[in-house]
């Protein structure tokens, strides 16, 4: 049998065999050498033309995720852009399911709605790491599927605070940060494999020990390592930025009533006059001040004049003064500065992957877990809410068979993520996904369906209603009384979450008034289709948007009699959505009605 052998083969193997030569300092002939190439069709083996095909590795996985990242801030992050979306896809509807750090990390290492992950919100008792159930998560089936697997960062709200060296199943390499100190720069712990180790203390600006850099020095350093191995490798690489530093003794100011800036509300006490801003966090030393002078972008949702179209709560939020408008500018500085380093670690990445040869077998996805806002809807700080400031945020993707600089128009959202990487893999989940791939949406960005995107937190899209205020029993198979803390703590103002949630519906010493109390709940659930964002709230407010029309969400239509009929669709839409399981989530549904 005769062996059939191609230039390209027999080029890699000359190099190889020169490699040999020059290490052993021994000449081998050419006749010796083409012996050599065909002993394998002689002995009955597989061919050399085969041998590639065989040898060939499985793509590789590379996801990167920011914390808190709007979707305008993208203009900073000219490297991103530039090395995945100009040579890849960007998914310019996509959208968190759940809009808040736990939940949406917890829909992507799942693959399903938090009302079917059992992860809600932040901290207990709606969420919080213990929920998630971990042994059934996207890195045991990468694993199982044959991949060498590593995570390196934050991880669901609360990890690491009951059992500090316990590392989850699923992940080879473990290098997961420590709550509370995942939200330091300086002076955070990492349990490195079972190990605990602190990097720099939170006071000292050290820049060789920049949480950023730190973590892209270990994801380079994670690529180069495995890039030689037999196995295909899959990297969650975790950056804290643009989210806020809850720092130790750090001073109280301009913290309103919202946890994440350290100052939890006191029993009795109210609202403070004037709204509270979140910090941003301390950015490299190198990039401290590239964004001195940036202004807030034009945007006619900021302070805006006409709140009567909104719920309740929303209406309730004062005008943003302009001190409140200086504080949420320096926020909005700070954070675009800290996203320097993660456009830096981005290139660092991607030049890594290219010099190990690693590139064109790697998928790359870059996403945010939720966004933020910035005085949009007279919201000063903080996300939860689905609307466009915190409800949309950047995915791209990059990999084999995507072409480059291309933009798909699909809904899509961070419970595919899951279905896409085990899709990329091979790998085969061990429980119903809500999601599906994106790969084919990546590969012929003008393909598009009728699957409407499901958003909800807290105690919205449940199948049975939420308790209301007061001393009356939980409706059968309903949530417990104390399980909507979180939607009445986001009602009142807290709309950061990083703290517990409220665990009381009203101040001591306030009468309750049953039926009409402050507010039942911000909580909600939520569908977009074609150009419309529906918002159902547990309280029982409403917002319709056509987006189509009205891209900065401030006429609502739920109320407008020639939306009647969209409203009626999408109510019945939601219906079905809501406490939807695995194949029905994915299901196409009818365009809406058009208005009248």
């Amino acid at each position: 049998m005769k062996a059939t052998i191609t230039a390209k083969t027999a080029a890699k193997t000359e190099r190889g065999t020169a490699g040999r030569r020059r290490r052993s300092g021994v000449s081998v002939p050419t006749t010796v050498l083409s012996l050599l190439l065909l002993l394998p069709a002689a002995t009955g083996c597989v061919s050399v033309q085969d041998e590639p095909e065989a040898e060939k590795k499985r793509p590789n996985v590379l996801m990167v995720m920011t914390d808190d990242q709007w979707l305008e801030s993208m203009r900073v992050m000219s490297e991103t852009r530039k090395l995945l979306g100009d040579e890849g896809v960007t998914f310019d509807r996509y959208h968190p399911s759940s809009p808040l750090c736990c939940p949406s990390r917890s829909t992507y290492l799942s693959g399903q709605f938090a009302h079917n992950n059992g992860v809600r919100h932040n901290s207990a008792p709606q969420g919080g790491y213990d929920k998630l159930n971990e042994k059934k998560t996207l890195p045991v089936w990468m694993q199982k599927a044959g991949y060498v697997t590593s995570h390196i960062g934050k991880y669901p709200n609360g990890y690491g605070v009951k059992d500090p060296k316990h590392v989850p199943p699923g992940w080879d390499e473990w290098r997961g940060a420590i709550d509370p100190t995942t939200y330091r720069m300086w002076g955070y712990q990492l349990n490195e494999n079972g190990k605990l180790h602190t990097y720099g203390k939170p006071g000292e600006e050290d820049p060789k020990l920049y949480q950023t850099d730190v973590y892209r020095d270990k994801g380079v350093d994670f690529i180069k390592r495995k890039a030689e191995g037999d196995k295909p490798f899959f990297l969650s690489l975790a950056f804290l930025a643009p989210h806020s530093e809850i720092l130790p003794n750090r001073e109280k100011v301009n913290s309103g009533d919202h946890p994440e800036s350290g100052q939890t509300p006191h029993p009795g006490v109210g609202p403070s006059p004037r709204p509270g801003v979140g910090d941003a966090p301390r950015p490299a030393p190198r990039h401290k001040g590239e964004f001195a002078n940036e202004r807030l972008p034009e945007n006619p949702a900021y302070n805006e004049s006409d709140m009567r179209d909104k719920p309740l709560f929303l209406q309730k939020r004062p005008n943003l003064d302009s001190e409140t408008t200086a504080r949420i500018t320096e926020s909005y500085r700070g954070r675009l500065e800290s996203l320097l380093a993660v456009d830096e670690a981005v290139e660092k990445l991607m030049s890594t992957l290219k010099s190990t040869g690693q590139l064109d077998n790697t998928y790359v996805l870059f996403a945010a877990d939720n966004g933020f806002f910035f005085g949009e809807h007279r919201v000063p700080t903080g996300k939860f809410l689905p609307h466009g400031a915190s409800g949309q945020v950047p995915m791209l993707l990059r990999g084999p068979g995507i072409d480059a600089g291309q933009h798909s128009k699909e809904l899509t959202s961070n419970v595919d993520l899951a279905a896409t990487i085990s899709d990329i893999g091979g790998a085969d989940p061990d429980l119903a996904l809500d999601g599906r791939s994106l790969l084919p949406y990546g590969r012929d960005p003008r393909k598009s369906s009728g699957r409407p995107v499901l958003q909800e937190i807290a105690e919205g899209a449940r199948s049975t209603p939420v308790a209301p205020p007061g001393p009356v029993k939980p409706p059968a198979g309903g949530p417990p009384n104390d399980d909507v803390s979180a939607g009445r703590a986001a009602a009142a103002g807290d709309l950061d979450m990083d703290g517990p949630a409220s665990s009381t519906p009203q101040s001591p010493g306030k009468k309750r008034m049953d039926g009409k109390g402050e507010e039942l709940s911000a909580a909600y659930e939520a569908i977009r289709i074609g150009d419309y964002l529906y918002v159902r709230y547990s309280a029982g407010g409403r917002e319709l948007y056509d987006l189509a029309v009205d891209p900065h969400e401030l006429s609502s239509r739920h109320n407008d009699p020639r939306y009647k009929k969209v409203r009626t669709f999408l109510d019945q839409q939601l219906d079905k959505l809501q406490g939807c399981v695995g194949q029905e989530c994915r299901e196409e549904i009818p365009q809406p009605p058009e208005p009248e």
